[in-house]
């Protein structure tokens, strides 16, 4: 049956499928591997494990019907998308988010008790350390962490992150719109139900 929706309805579908489907498989698994019985109860064994063995062979179809209905659909949403260009938009996107943490982290991790390099001559030199923590009443060396990054690093990065931030923005809005492109899909009736679709 052919379905027409929008890329990222289409990225849903696929995903219930396929959540659907590994349901599925594990039932098959144990349909087919590990269904047990006690050696009391054998009355009526023989039509349970033919009930099973339907069940399980159903399922085995509808999984391999399901598998091919998430291929074609996968398919077709990565030829669209590279047509429309989405791949390389979430890839330039995922770089500037990469590299916004990145310059959010150095920003943050200055903090108010690191030292300049040229300062740590000015130091006394018997800073009292930490108190030991398993409470020996000893203490351990002071340590001194260093504002390796200077007032004009902190403030490009500022700058940069902005500009990322904005830039990664842009392009997930961009990708998002992108995402409500419509596209025509044939969807095998066995795959309907599974996949939340109006019959």
């Amino acid at each position: 049956m052919q379905y027409t929706l929008t890329l990222s309805r289409w990225h849903k579908v696929a995903e219930r499928i396929d959540a659907a489907l590994k349901e599925r498989e594990a039932d098959v698994k144990t349909a087919f591997n590990a269904t047990t019985i006690s050696p009391w109860n054998k009355e009526g064994v023989e039509e349970k494990a033919a009930e099973i063995a339907r069940r399980g062979a159903d399922d085995l179809a509808l999984i391999e019907v399901g598998a091919q209905a998430v291929a074609r659909i996968r398919t077709a949403l990565g030829i669209r998308n590279a047509e429309l260009g989405v791949s390389a938009k979430l890839a330039d996107a995922e770089s500037a988010k990469r590299a916004a943490a990145l310059y959010k982290a150095i920003i943050e991790g200055q903090k108010a008790d690191m030292v300049r390099p040229e300062s740590v001559r000015a130091l006394p030199a018997g800073l009292p350390g930490e108190a030991d923590t398993f409470g020996f009443g000893r203490r351990t060396a002071a340590v001194i962490t260093l504002q390796i990054a200077n007032a004009a690093l902190v403030g490009s990065l500022r700058e940069k992150l902005a500009r990322e931030q904005a830039l990664a923005t842009r392009l997930l809005d961009e990708i998002a719109d992108l995402n409500r492109e419509k596209l025509e899909i044939d969807v095998p009736q066995e795959v309907i139900g599974i996949a939340g679709l109006a019959v």
